[in-house]
């Protein structure tokens, strides 16, 4: 992440629509930075990403990309073609079943 980008609870929120963290208190841009990130690539407008892209580095949304299961399909597949992810790495893309016990 770029360090000097770091951002504060407030600082988050005026970044980009009050809508898209309408339910969070505390905002920590590092602490954070995957929730940050998931809700601007599934709720954002085209306005909300390029602000996103001038917090966070690409390498920091493609983490997101591969660690959060709970992003749209269709959020997850247009990044990973966008950053030539395969889909196997991008968890809201494989079928979840829980197992039995």
């Amino acid at each position: 992440m770029k360090a000097y980008q770091r951002q504060t609870k407030k600082d988050i929120k005026s970044l980009f629509r009050p809508s898209l963290f309408w339910d969070a208190d505390e905002i920590d841009s590092i602490q954070h930075a995957t929730y940050i990130i998931a809700r601007v690539l599934d709720y954002g407008d085209i306005k909300d990403v390029h602000q996103l892209m001038k917090i966070y580095e690409p390498q920091d949304i493609i983490a997101a990309l591969k660690k959060r299961r709970s992003l749209f399909p269709w959020t997850g597949k247009y990044w990973a073609i966008k950053f030539k992810i395969p889909f196997s790495e991008v968890p809201c893309l494989s079928k979840y079943y829980p197992s039995k016990q």
